[in-house]
């Protein structure tokens, strides 16, 4: 048997990872769709949750063609499996690289974890009881006095399905910004530093991610994110003197 050299071994192990990254990437589609099609079946549920935040602006959803109604099911179910499945993906995404990291920065990667799962959470609950009612309050009333409102169900649950998701995913930036740091990516002084070019992008970011270009959307999702991301400053100042500490310690 020939022998086997070291770009071989380093070739076999990036082989190796990436066949894992499948297994977890394909256990995790499947999961996706498997809960989205439990969930088809109560879609009927779903979508009274879904229509609620509208109910006492447009009493009535109309559909325009034969098949938008079946797809508007389609696309709460999938919102619910997408929710849903979100704690196994970052299961699969911790287990994934937790091994190369340490013991230490592996308890941290645990508690960056389990922060992302709950702030995701977080992000959608506030779509749904705050950014929802606020922006759909806004937009329908504006110019009622002499328009109606007709709105088709395909359109509002796209438009819903969008502000959910945008909620859970901005929700994430303390996350990513802690989890930077605590790798020694960012630092607290950077952070400060850069805040206005941040804020900067923050506001054309949440133009481009809202599904309406009105101001109102527009604030209720760029003030939140820049509260987070001051939120993730602060986190960072604790990670940087924490680990600080940690190197000092190791050191002596």
């Amino acid at each position: 048997m020939p022998p086997t050299y070291p770009k071989e071994l380093k070739k076999l192990n990036v082989i190796a990872h990436l066949e894992e990254l499948r297994m977890r990437i394909l256990f995790s589609l499947a999961i996706f769709l498997a809960l989205a099609f439990v969930f088809f079946f109560k879609s009927d549920v779903l979508m009274r949750a879904a229509v609620s935040p509208i109910e006492d602006l447009v009493p009535n959803l109309i559909f325009i063609s034969p098949t938008e109604s079946i797809v508007a099911y389609f696309k709460i179910s999938f919102l619910a499996s997408f929710i849903c499945s979100f704690l196994v993906a970052a299961y699969q995404l911790w287990a994934f690289i937790s091994p190369a990291f340490e013991k230490q920065k592996r308890v941290h990667i645990v508690l960056w974890t389990i922060s992302s799962i709950l702030l995701f959470f977080a992000g959608t609950a506030f779509s749904y009881w705050v950014a929802l009612p606020v922006g759909l309050k806004f937009l329908i009333n504006f110019g009622r006095d002499m328009l109606v409102p007709q709105i088709t169900i395909g359109e509002y649950t796209s438009f819903f399905c969008a502000i959910i998701v945008i909620g859970g995913i901005i929700f994430e930036i303390p996350v990513i910004i802690g989890l930077f740091a605590d790798i020694g990516i960012l630092s607290p002084a950077m952070l400060r530093k850069n805040r206005k070019y941040v804020l900067l992008g923050i506001l054309i970011f949440a133009a481009i991610i809202t599904p309406t270009q009105d101001v109102v959307n527009l604030l209720i999702f760029s003030l939140p994110m820049f509260l987070l991301y001051e939120v993730g400053i602060m986190l960072a100042a604790l990670l940087y003197e924490n680990n600080n500490h940690y190197d000092q310690g190791v050191e002596s």
